[in-house]
């Protein structure tokens, strides 16, 4: 069974030609992260095929991969249920997304920040808006980290980056309907200022104190 790859962290420029596996994960995805496939849901996968006009197999692929990454589960003789989201599990993929992060702005830090500069801005000023859409204001600063860590070229790390953020983005929008992201953040403008020419330990830091910032405010939201 081919393996459905996630979506490239990358500055974005050519537009890559969606396969009809990476299809239905994207249309997956989009159902979680708007709660209409909860926690304790049974997924219908031929129900999604006939939404997408495809065949199940293409689902089926898309559902191999979510299993992996964490977000749906195979229940033995009742099918594939959406995962239950725990506070240990959140914890855990900010400790996962900590490690990975600062290790990239090692790498990344100074003279390739400052190449891609101009869309960096980009996607940092728009992860600093306001927005009323929560899912869409989580999706946005993704966009801006996820591209940092692009800069390194890494396949494998870009693979463990990305799992983490959707598993991450995944559990916070489940347990944090309320808390919005403009009340936990820290400037990603002054961020990609500082990371422009920062040396290898000092990006790591600075990437550290960003990280922590947004997580205990985001714990202290916890109903």
């Amino acid at each position: 069974m081919t393996r459905v790859k996630s979506k490239p962290a990358r500055i974005p420029g050519n537009t890559p030609k969606v396969s009809l596996s990476q299809k239905a994960y994207d249309y997956l995805m989009e159902k979680l992260m708007a709660n209409e496939l909860a926690p304790g849901d049974l997924l219908n996968r031929r129900q999604i095929a006939e939404e997408l006009n495809i065949s199940v197999a293409p689902v089926l692929e898309a559902v191999v991969q979510l299993e992996s990454d964490g977000i749906l589960e195979s229940i033995p003789r009742k099918g594939t249920r959406v995962c239950g989201v725990r506070m240990e599990d959140l914890r855990g993929q900010f400790i996962l997304r900590e490690a990975l992060e600062c290790e990239a702005a090692r790498v990344y830090a100074g003279s390739l920040v400052q190449g891609h500069y101009a869309e960096l801005e980009r996607l940092a000023a728009a992860a600093d808006k306001d927005y009323q859409d929560i899912r869409l204001a989580w999706n946005i600063e993704n966009e801006f980290h996820s591209a940092l860590v692009a800069l390194t070229g890494i396949p494998m790390l870009l693979t463990a980056f990305g799992n983490v953020m959707r598993k991450k983005l995944f559990m916070g929008i489940q347990l944090y309907q309320s808390v919005h992201p403009e009340s936990m953040r820290d400037s990603h403008i002054e961020l990609l200022k500082a990371l422009s020419v920062a040396k290898a330990d000092e990006a790591a830091r600075l990437v550290r104190h960003h990280i922590r910032c947004g997580k205990e405010a985001l714990f202290r939201g916890l109903p």
